[in-house]
């Protein structure tokens, strides 16, 4: 599979930090029967992490601020995770590879996602948006434009397959077929290297383990 991912945001201004790579072979039907233990620990991470977890979502504030947008309107995924944890005690189950990946999110502040590739056309960058790119938010029916000045992931058909760190796409999102997958953590200037490495090492071995998944090639690090 012949793929690249570019990351073309201004980094002086922005200071955006991506780890990509690819996943072959999910099995992404439903496990959620042999999660229950692995959740709960997570949990008790989330809870003593707390601090540490807040320290690096205050990075996604920092981000906001510089392009003009709301935390309270916009917010990054593991800032309205945190929000879920904290009202319910756990996190809402979607399905395996989501709920993985949503629980390293949750015990490290990062924000993390997944696109199915067979739903991305070409390539994808993280750039700065113009305003005529399209994009139809996950839980919508309907496709508009984003603004322009905003950073998303973009495919090769200009289609946003991210909006900031704040919402996924329904085209690219991930479901039960789901066999061939690009994730992505994000960082910020606040956020090293080694902690996008590690949890990236650690979200492929939760898939490899709970999902049969294979590691591929990594498009671009930090």
């Amino acid at each position: 599979m012949s793929f690249r991912f570019e990351l073309t945001t201004p980094a002086a201004r922005l200071g955006l930090k991506a780890l990509v790579w690819i996943e072959h072979d999910l099995d992404n039907r439903s496990i959620r029967n042999r999660l229950g233990s692995l959740r709960q620990g997570f949990y008790g991470d989330a809870r003593e992490r707390e601090a540490d977890c807040k320290q690096v979502i205050d990075g996604y504030r920092h981000l906001r601020e510089q392009i003009g947008r709301s935390m309270r309107r916009f917010p990054p995924s593991p800032m309205a995770l945190r929000g879920q944890f904290e009202r319910r005690g756990e996190i809402a189950p979607v399905n395996p590879a989501v709920d993985l990946y949503n629980l390293m999110s949750l015990t490290t502040g990062l924000s993390i996602g997944a696109h199915d590739l067979t739903r991305v056309t070409g390539n994808v960058r993280l750039d700065v948006t113009l305003g005529h790119e399209s994009f139809l938010p996950l839980g919508s029916d309907s496709t508009r434009t984003v603004p322009a000045g905003e950073y998303a992931y973009l495919d090769g058909a200009e289609r946003v397959l991210c909006r900031m760190e704040y919402r996924q796409s329904a085209q690219s999102c991930l479901d039960a077929g789901s066999r061939d997958c690009l994730f992505i953590i994000q960082g910020h200037q606040g956020t090293g290297t080694d902690l996008l490495e590690q949890t990236a090492e650690r979200v492929s071995e939760l898939l490899r383990v709970h999902c049969g998944a294979r590691r591929g090639e990594t498009c671009l690090t930090p």
